[in-house]
């Protein structure tokens, strides 16, 4: 095969077994997606979102907002209001819902069983538009000390297909959980390990107690925090202190756990949290339902992708959607005539 052009690979997989015509549309389409990052075309009338898609499958084919995770491939099999599951408690009250974990053996470990009970609870609040706060705490000693070693051993035993399974519905669980359009809040009055520290970077605040500790063994234990490290290395500041946590298994202490951005607040005890929690809570009264939600799916949409007139687009058409919405309305008339929004006449009760 001759090359049409000295710097193009023919063993490429780009290229690979590919027409003349259709590396030169590939080209053509990279140039394109190119320029639009350098902002070379913001002033062409374009969708809210990227249109460029390659046939090789490049790191960022696609933007954020573009890709569907797949729903639960099981089907609920409860909600709050005919709850079943022991493991784990989940009540709505006063515009918050709080899911604990209630194993009852202390150590709250994440098994199949656990992983069923927060997918119900999660598909649950998917749908309860009155709730405005998620709290997510644990009762015992530890906050969990993350998947079952009886469960990981029975492993060795399954198929790879079964473990995929269990695998995939825990990283669905981590993705639908950020992705409530509840504020969500971790309170951490104990030690969290492994798969829990992954819960936590998955909320959107975490409270820990100051005697709480951070742990990721895996690698000591030849194995890989895979579905966790995407929510983890989100709120970490530093790659320094990802390889510390993740390569190296470190402890961290609350404190610590705080200076790398995987804590919010660190308080005394049990009490400081759930002080803390309405403190929280009392502020979220305060904010539109419908602007958090809006806010927080631009900010998982929008972080670590490099600006381009597509995120301009995407985002000036979410504030075009908000300002438009009835919250806005009913916001603008609330200062006009110097009162309370209806969202915040009603106060949020952990």
């Amino acid at each position: 095969m001759s090359v049409p052009f000295p710097m193009i690979d023919p063993d490429d997989p780009m290229f690979k077994g590919r027409t003349w015509e259709q590396v030169e549309a590939i080209l053509d389409e990279s140039d394109q997606y190119t320029s639009s990052i350098q902002g070379l075309n913001e002033d062409r009338e374009e969708p809210r979102g990227p249109t460029f898609t390659s046939p090789c499958k490049p790191l960022y084919s696609t933007f954020p907002w573009e890709e569907q995770v797949a729903p639960f491939e099981k089907k609920a099999t409860c909600t709050a209001k005919n709850w079943t599951h022991t493991c784990l408690s989940y009540t709505i009250g006063k515009q918050a819902a709080t899911l604990k974990f209630t194993k009852g053996t202390g150590n709250n470990t994440i098994d199949p069983t656990m992983l069923d009970a927060l997918q119900d609870a999660i598909m649950d609040l998917q749908d309860q538009g009155d709730v405005r706060v998620v709290v997510l705490r644990s009762e015992g000693k530890l906050f969990s000390n993350g998947f079952d070693p009886k469960y990981l051993m029975s492993e060795s035993n399954m198929t790879e297909q079964e473990i995929v399974t269990i695998q995939l519905q825990f990283a669905k669980i981590l993705y639908f959980l950020q992705k409530l359009p509840q504020l969500t809040i971790a309170l951490v009055q104990g030690s969290a390990m492994g798969a829990a520290v992954g819960l936590v970077c998955a909320c959107d605040l975490v409270i820990s107690a100051k005697g709480a500790f951070y742990a990721m063994s895996e690698t000591k234990l030849g194995a890989v925090a895979t579905t966790s490290i995407p929510y983890i290395t989100r709120r970490i500041t530093y790659i320094k202190n990802v390889y510390q946590l993740l390569l190296a298994g470190a402890s961290l202490s609350a404190e610590t756990a705080k200076d790398y951005g995987i804590v919010n607040e660190v308080v005394d005890d049990e009490k400081g949290l759930q002080a803390e929690c309405q403190s929280l809570c009392n502020k979220m009264t305060l904010c539109a339902p419908g602007a958090v939600a809006a806010t927080k799916e631009v900010v998982m949409n929008t972080v670590g992708v490099p600006p381009s007139s597509f995120m301009l687009n995407y985002v000036a058409g979410v504030m075009v959607d908000v300002r438009r919405g009835p919250e806005a309305k009913a916001g603008i008339e609330a200062i006009q005539s110097k009162r309370k929004p209806v969202w915040a006449e009603v106060p949020i009760v952990a």
